[in-house]
C-alpha cells in the first residue's frame, strides 16, 4: 500500500506575522543529524513513548528544524515547539516533567525532544494508556489531538489527522526516519469529531467566500466587523508555525491577531477565518485596506514554500484581485514587510515573488488547480498533440502535433491572441468535426466562454459561445456529456452546495446552463469528467484526497439529461497532493483513473474500470515519471487507441516527456519535444 503525505500540524501560529523573535543569546546550537537521531531514541525509551511517534510529531511541528532558538509567534520552542504564553505552557510542564531548566529546554535540541517527550507520556497517563496501550502507535491518537493544544476538538483533529498521514507515508529528514507503516488510529471520543472546516455543522455555519477554502471563524475578539477603508491590497504572510497551529492560534482569545486565510503547505489547502469584508488584525496600519493570506511555515526555511502552496496561494490571489478590480501585480500584492508600519520580514528573502505573481498570472500552466485532462487531437488524425498558451501580453497560442514518436519540432502558431490573463483554458472538439478546438472561460462578473475552432492547421478567430458560465471560482471542464459527438461545457460551483451545470453544444454555440446535479464535489475534491463504463457519455468524478482514510473516487453516471447518484468507485486512490487524470489506457474503450505522486519517488498508479467500479487493487504503472514542479497529462500521443502519459518539465528544460502505454503499464520516460511549455505558459 502506498500513501501519501497530506501535512496539518499543531499549534504554533502566528498571525501578524511571519517573523520570529531576536535571537537569544543562548541560541540554540546546531544539532549533528547523528546526535538528532539518538536524541528521539533516548527520549522514546526513557518516558515509554514510540519513537517514531515522537519524531512525526517533532516533523509535523517543524520539520525538526529549532530555528535556531528563535520563538514561534506562539512563543513556541525547539524541535518540538514547547510552548508558553498566557493560555498554553507545555513549556513550563516539560521543565517540571523532566527537571531541565527552560532555558536548556528553549536552546538545547536534545533537552527539547526529551521535554516533548515527558509531555506527550503526562498527556498518554492522563488518558489511561497502560503499558501495553503504549506500545500501539495506533492508541496514541487521543494523546497526540491534546499535544496540540488546540481551542477545540475539532482543530485538535487536524494535527492529529495530520501526525498519523507522516506515520503512514514515512518521514526522511536527514538521517531520521519513520519507515511508512499502515497504522489505523484509535480515535476514541474524537471518533465523533469531524476535523475543523468540515462536517454539516461547518457548511451550516458559514460558506467559504473563496470557493476551494473551508471556513473555520477567528475569535471575535481577534477582529474587527467591518471596514474603514476599501480593500487596495493583498498581502502575503508566512506564519512562523503550522497549519492547524495558525488556525487554533486565531481562535485563541489571547492572541490578538487572525488573517483572512492560512494556506496549507503540503497540499495547498485553504481555510478562510475572516470575511474580507472584515478587519483582520495581521497588518498594523494596513489592516483596513488589506486581505491577508498566511502561508504555513518559517521564512528561514524554504522547503514549507512548495508547489503546491505557490499554486493555491496564486490562485486565491487572482481571485481576490478579479473580485476588488486589483492589479495583479506587486502595486497590489505586498509582503508584509512592504507595508507601512510594519517591522517583519516575511514572507523572506526565501518567497520567489517572481514565480508567484506569474502564477497569479497564468493560473500555473496547468489549465486550472482541478484539471484532470482535456482532449488535443487538433489534427484529426488520431493523434493527440501539445498546446501551450503564453497568456501575459502576448496571449499567443502554440502547437506540436505528434508525430507518433514525437512531438514535431517546431512548434507553430495557431493563433495570435487567445486566452487572457486569469482565465481557464481547456480543449475539445465542440463541432464535432474530429478536430479538438480551444475554449477559454473569463470567470469574474462577465463569465463569457470564448471558442476557437481548429482547421486542423490553426485555430479560427475566438467567438462567444456563451455569455454567462463557471462565474468566479467555479470549476469549468469540457466532455460530451449526451454522447451526441460534441463536446459540452460542465461546471462545478465548488462550494458548499455542489452543484454541477451542463451546457449542451449545438456545434455554434452552447445551450442554456441547467443543473445536472445537485451535490457532487465540494470544496477540497478534484472535480474530472470521463466516459468511465464505456456508453459514449462522459461522466463526472470527483476524488476526495483526503487522507488514507477519506481518499475515495466517487462517479455520477450520465444518462445524458443529468448526472445520477453518487457512487463510490474507488476507496483508496490520489491521497493528499498527488495529482490524479483521467483516460482510457488499456483501449477497453472504458476511461480508467492514474495518479502522479509528482516527488522524489515519481511513481504513477493506475486502478482500471471495470464499467461498474475501479479495480479494486492499485497498480504501479510507472516508478519514475513527473518530479515535483512537473505537469503531467494523459493522451493518446501514438494514436493506438490508449492514453499514454505525458509531462512538461517547466523549469529550466521545459522538455515534454512520453511513457507510452502498453495496455499494462507504461513504458519509461521518452523525450518527445525538448522545448515546449515555459514556466507561466498554460499547457494541454
Amino acid at each position: 500500500m502506498r500513501l501519501t503525505r497530506r501535512t496539518c500540524a499543531l499549534f504554533l501560529a502566528a498571525a501578524l506575522a511571519g517573523q520570529v523573535a531576536a535571537a537569544p543569546a543562548n541560541a540554540a546550537r546546531p544539532v549533528a543529524p547523528s546526535s538528532l537521531t539518538a536524541a528521539f531514541a533516548r527520549a522514546g525509551v526513557e518516558f515509554d513513548v514510540p519513537r517514531d511517534l515522537l519524531v512525526a510529531v517533532g516533523y509535523g511541528e517543524t520539520r525538526l528544524d529549532g530555528h535556531g532558538g528563535l520563538p514561534s509567534q506562539a512563543n513556541g520552542f525547539g524541535v518540538m515547539h514547547l510552548v508558553s504564553n498566557p493560555t498554553q505552557h507545555s513549556l513550563e510542564r516539560a521543565a517540571t516533567l523532566t527537571g531541565e531548566p527552560i532555558d536548556r529546554l528553549r536552546s538545547v535540541t536534545s533537552a527539547n525532544i526529551r521535554g516533548g517527550a515527558a509531555v506527550l507520556r503526562d498527556l498518554a497517563d492522563k488518558e489511561g494508556l497502560t503499558a501495553g496501550a503504549r506500545d500501539r502507535l495506533s492508541a496514541w491518537y487521543p494523546v497526540v489531538a491534546r499535544y496540540s493544544v488546540a481551542g477545540t476538538d475539532a482543530t485538535a483533529r487536524l494535527y492529529a489527522d495530520h501526525v498519523y498521514d507522516l506515520l503512514r507515508t514515512g518521514i526522511a529528514a536527514g538521517s531520521v526516519r519513520v519507515a511508512p507503516q499502515p497504522v489505523r488510529p484509535e480515535l476514541g471520543r474524537y471518533a465523533s469529531v469531524a476535523p475543523a472546516g468540515t462536517g454539516p455543522t461547518a457548511a451550516a455555519a458559514a460558506p467559504p467566500e473563496y470557493g476551494p477554502a473551508r471556513w473555520i471563524s477567528a475569535y471575535s475578539g481577534n477582529y474587527q466587523v467591518g471596514r474603514s477603508s476599501r480593500i487596495t491590497t493583498v498581502a502575503v504572510h508566512v506564519t512562523q508555525g503550522s497549519y492547524a497551529g495558525t488556525v487554533s492560534w486565531f481562535q485563541n482569545p489571547s492572541a490578538g491577531v487572525s488573517a483572512h486565510y492560512v494556506v496549507k503547505s503540503s497540499n495547498g489547502e485553504i481555510t478562510q477565518m475572516v470575511r474580507e469584508g472584515d478587519t483582520a488584525y495581521h497588518a498594523r496600519s494596513a489592516n483596513p485596506y488589506a486581505v491577508g493570506i498566511e502561508h504555513e511555515g518559517f521564512v528561514d526555511n524554504p522547503a514549507w514554500f512548495t508547489d503546491a502552496m505557490y499554486r493555491s496561494s496564486a490562485a486565491l490571489t487572482r481571485y481576490l484581485c478579479d473580485k476588488y478590480g486589483l492589479p495583479k501585480n506587486r502595486t497590489a500584492i505586498k509582503g508584509h514587510n512592504e507595508l507601512p508600519g510594519n517591522d517583519h520580514t516575511d514572507p523572506g528573502p526565501n518567497w520567489n515573488w517572481n514565480y508567484y505573481i506569474s502564477l497569479v498570472n497564468t493560473g500555473g500552466g496547468s489549465g486550472g488547480r482541478y484539471l484532470a485532462g482535456s482532449p488535443t487531437d487538433f489534427t484529426g488524425d488520431g493523434r493527440d498533440d501539445v498546446v501551450t498558451f503564453t497568456q501575459g501580453s502576448l496571449n499567443d497560442v502554440y502547437v506540436a502535433t505528434s508525430t507518433g514518436s514525437a512531438f514535431s519540432g517546431t512548434s507553430a502558431k495557431w493563433n495570435d491572441f487567445f486566452g487572457l490573463n486569469g482565465e481557464t483554458l481547456l480543449s475539445g472538439d465542440v463541432d464535432g468535426d474530429g478536430k479538438d478546438d480551444i475554449l477559454a472561460f473569463s470567470h469574474g462578473a462577465l463569465a463569457d466562454v470564448y471558442v476557437a475552432l481548429s482547421t486542423g492547421t490553426g485555430f479560427s478567430p475566438s467567438q462567444k459561445w456563451h455569455d454567462w458560465f463557471a462565474p468566479n471560482a467555479e470549476v469549468a471542464a469540457v466532455g460530451d456529456v449526451n454522447g451526441d459527438g460534441r463536446d459540452d461545457i460542465i461546471t462545478f460551483t465548488h462550494d458548499t452546495n455542489g452543484d454541477v451545470y451542463v451546457a449542451l453544444s449545438t456545434g455554434t454555440g452552447f445551450g442554456p446552463g441547467l443543473k445536472w446535479h445537485e451535490y457532487f464535489s465540494i470544496a477540497g475534491e478534484y472535480p474530472a469528467l470521463g466516459d468511465v463504463n464505456g456508453d459514449g457519455r462522459d461522466d463526472i468524478i470527483t476524488f476526495t484526497q483526503g487522507p488514507v482514510t477519506a481518499s475515495d473516487v466517487i462517479v455520477a453516471l450520465s444518462t445524458g439529461t443529468a448526472f445520477g447518484s453518487p457512487q463510490t468507485w474507488h476507496d483508496l486512490f490520489a491521497v493528499g497532493t498527488e495529482q490524479p487524470r483521467v483516460g482510457d489506457i488499456n483501449g477497453d474503450g472504458r476511461d480508467d483513473i492514474v495518479t502522479f505522486t509528482c516527488n522524489a519517488d515519481a511513481d504513477v498508479y493506475a486502478a482500471v474500470s471495470t464499467g461498474t467500479s475501479f479495480a479494486g487493487t492499485t497498480v504501479k504503472w510507472n516508478d519514475y515519471f513527473c518530479l515535483a514542479g512537473e505537469f503531467p497529462y494523459l493522451g493518446d500521443a501514438n494514436g493506438d487507441g490508449k492514453d499514454d502519459i505525458i509531462v512538461f518539465t517547466k523549469g529550466a528544460t521545459n522538455d515534454v516527456h512520453v511513457g507510452l502505454s502498453t495496455g499494462t503499464n507504461f513504458l519509461g520516460a521518452t523525450k518527445w519535444h525538448d522545448f515546449f511549455g515555459l514556466n507561466g505558459e498554460t499547457t494541454l
